[in-house]
């Protein structure tokens, strides 16, 4: 490869790049192509546009109109666009963030011209809970299409080996990469402080069943019959008030606040304040909150899933899904457990600073060159 001259990859993705409140999107994608665009020239597809004067830092995004508002007509714009910019310039990657359709897409493209592609897979596209109707393994067609679009992929990206196990089980036979989104440490830092008299609480992530905040209560609620708490809740309400209600039944709703959604900038203050964070999923891919609360000193606590999974005990608090006695018993106990309650801390901490976002795009730009540029030089 010739000094100063980049590959070009093309990234597919359904959303998640200057949507949504503040623009802001899906921060540690943007951030994450931000530091891939330091070695390749990237352009985006994206069917879901971004919001009127988002200005990616790094990087081409491009997206159907905003007045077309029929999804597959969306891609099928993106397609056009593709393979405009192809005709004119060729691309030497495909790459795709989600793997159904996206990561779809760009298997069947890869196969028509000729050139690799990669799908990262990130939550619900290696996932299949029937009983919320949530993920893609849930449904015949699109659980077919995406081990089909797995299997065939040049190279397949997951970020938990919790996540590798739901593949697998789904059967999906190929080798799957892990390499966990780290956080930017230069951003999230971890202060020492002694926890306070009454317990603080952070939780964040929509409110949707598969987040499950169903639990999150009861646990609280457990909680609250040994030690005084407070409760912040970060995201959008997708349940049109079912948790608000179920929190009145408790009898907790004073000691909880729900916050929407803040500016991504104003997060670190926020695990500033809290002693522990309570994540109660059905399912996660990874869980970039978890990552963050980690990377802030923050004591993590809540279902085997995602991340949690993948630390183990050693660095927080684990029960299975809905199991919210057992985590409620768990946290009881190591508030008056310091030394417990530090070193799971201290772990969780090292970790998620040994597996920061520079070294996630450093693992990531690796990877694609030794598996499609095997004579690509630094």
């Amino acid at each position: 490869m010739y000094a100063g001259m980049k590959k070009r990859m093309a990234v597919w993705l359904h959303g998640g790049l200057g949507t949504g409140h503040f623009s802001q999107g899906y921060p540690a994608l943007e951030k994450l192509l931000t530091g891939l665009s330091s070695s390749f020239e990237i352009v985006v597809y994206s069917q879901l546009p971004p919001n009127e004067g988002y200005c990616p830092p790094e990087f081409v995004i491009k997206s159907a109109p905003v007045r077309i508002k029929q999804g597959g007509i969306r891609w099928l714009c993106l397609l056009y666009y593709f393979f405009r910019d192809h005709a004119r310039k060729k691309f030497h990657l495909l790459f795709a963030f989600w793997g159904y359709p996206a990561g779809f897409l760009t298997t069947i493209i890869s196969r028509l011209i000729g050139i690799p592609n990669a799908i990262y897979l990130l939550g619900s596209d290696s996932a299949g809970i029937a009983s919320i109707n949530f993920g893609v393994f849930q449904k015949p067609i699109s659980r077919k299409l995406a081990v089909l679009a797995y299997n065939r992929a040049s190279l397949l990206l997951g970020i938990s080996e919790y996540q590798k196990k739901q593949l697998i089980n789904f059967g999906v036979k190929t080798t799957i990469h892990i390499i966990p989104w780290g956080t930017d440490t230069t951003f999230y830092k971890s202060n020492y402080k002694k926890r306070s008299d009454v317990l603080r609480i952070i939780h964040v992530g929509h409110l949707t069943p598969v987040k499950d905040q169903a639990t999150l209560l009861k646990t609280v609620a457990l909680i609250g019959k040994h030690q005084t708490f407070e409760l912040r809740i970060f995201g959008v309400d997708c349940m049109n008030g079912e948790i608000q209600r179920l929190s009145l039944e408790l009898g907790i709703a004073k000691y909880i606040q729900f916050l929407d959604m803040i500016p991504y900038k104003q997060m670190p203050e926020q695990y500033a304040w809290a002693d522990i964070m309570l994540h109660t999923s059905l399912s996660e891919g990874q869980s970039m909150a978890l990552m963050e609360a980690a990377a802030c000193g923050v004591l993590l606590a809540g279902t085997k899933v995602g991340l949690l999974h993948d630390l183990g005990e050693d660095c927080g608090l684990l029960v299975e899904v809905g199991d919210f006695e057992e985590l409620a018993l768990k946290v009881i106990d190591i508030i008056n457990n310091q030394q417990s309650w530090d070193q799971k801390i201290q772990n969780a901490r090292q970790w998620s600073e040994a597996h920061d976002l520079v070294w996630t795009v450093n693992r990531l730009r690796s990877s694609i060159n030794l598996l499609f540029f095997p004579n690509f030089k630094k």
